[in-house]
């Protein structure tokens, strides 16, 4: 089975000017995703997890040309996504949309909902009869848990949770294949979280829905996601299917942050071995040469400073010279 989209040595650089610098002087290069390589088939979800600043969001952004990249972003097995100028890449949007961590930020607050929600329609089926588009909105403030009284209400009427849900009607009005959500419940309660989980699993299934799902919370990527990536100052850990990556993970990353998260079981909590991450994450400015992950990790050798780890081919990837 063609993969939806297949991302292929992704990189993303920025180039930083240091405060203090003299004008003529080389701005400083900050990688912030380096040499990042997955797929997605439709119907699946993909989790992405790390540490704030690994990149998880710049990544996201790249595919959908956001901000500048390299490297390839292949769709449907034939176009490229990121070689598309902006009027090449304007159709392909309809069909890969995306939901935003704060849910209010990203709606316009001089727009109702209705013109929230109608707006992706307007933009990208321009021809379509006004009765029509108040049928689709309509519909779709259903399916999300809206009410047909709250189409003219304005987003500061709205709670958070509210919002993501207008947030998640305006990205699947056009029925999109891929959908795209960059720690959507990051900012939300913990009852409005898994409401919000629950909705985006329930639209996946009914709809055939690929995800790409970027969280902190590991609890919450394992309860949606199919498969999973961690990442760490910008490059791949390791990849494997949630119930591998869970059940054995075989990168010393993984395995930290697994050992992070509460059991709810207090006598296995209290059982359990936790594995401590070593010092702080380095700066993504100057990182560590060889394994990024060196400098923390409790078994790093010679070898480790020396070669970068090329990740094993396979159902489970891991970036480690010891797996």
């Amino acid at each position: 089975m063609t993969a939806l989209l297949e991302v292929r040595d992704l990189h993303v650089t920025f180039a930083l000017r240091r405060e203090g610098a003299l004008p003529w002087a080389k701005p400083a290069l900050l990688h912030a995703v380096n040499g990042v390589n997955f797929s997605i088939k439709a119907g699946e979800t993909l989790g992405i997890v790390g540490e704030s600043g690994c990149g998880k969001s710049t990544l996201a952004r790249a595919i959908i040309q956001l901000v500048p990249a390299s490297g390839q972003a292949i769709w449907e097995g034939k176009t490229d996504l990121l070689t598309l100028t902006p009027s090449q890449m304007q159709p392909l949007r309809a069909q890969i949309q995306m939901v935003f961590q704060d849910p209010l930020a990203s709606l316009n607050p001089r727009m109702t909902v209705g013109q929230i929600i109608a707006e992706p329609l307007k933009t990208h089926h321009p021809h379509l009869p006004a009765t029509e588009v108040r049928a689709r909105v309509q519909l779709m403030m259903d399916r999300v848990g809206l009410l047909p009284n709250q189409i003219n209400r304005y987003p500061h009427e709205f709670s958070g949770g509210q919002c993501q849900r207008i947030g998640i009607a305006r990205a699947l009005i056009c029925q999109p294949k891929l959908l795209i959500c960059d720690e959507p419940v990051s900012a939300l309660d913990v009852s409005i979280q898994a409401q919000v989980i629950n909705l985006l699993s329930e639209l996946q299934r009914d709809l055939g829905l690929a995800m790409v799902f970027i969280a902190h919370d590991l609890s919450v990527v394992k309860h949606i996601s199919d498969r999973v990536m961690v990442l760490y100052l910008g490059r791949m850990m390791e990849q494997a299917s949630k119930d591998d990556l869970f059940a054995a993970p075989a990168h010393p990353y993984t395995q930290a942050l697994l050992s992070s998260v509460p059991i709810p079981d207090p006598a296995r909590e209290r059982a359990k071995q936790a594995i401590p991450l070593l010092g702080d994450l380095p700066s993504p400015l100057a990182p560590p040469s060889g394994c990024v992950f060196r400098t923390r990790c409790p078994k790093a050798a010679e070898i480790c400073t020396a070669q970068k780890p090329v990740p094993k081919t396979g159902a489970h990837q891991t970036a480690c010279h010891f797996e």
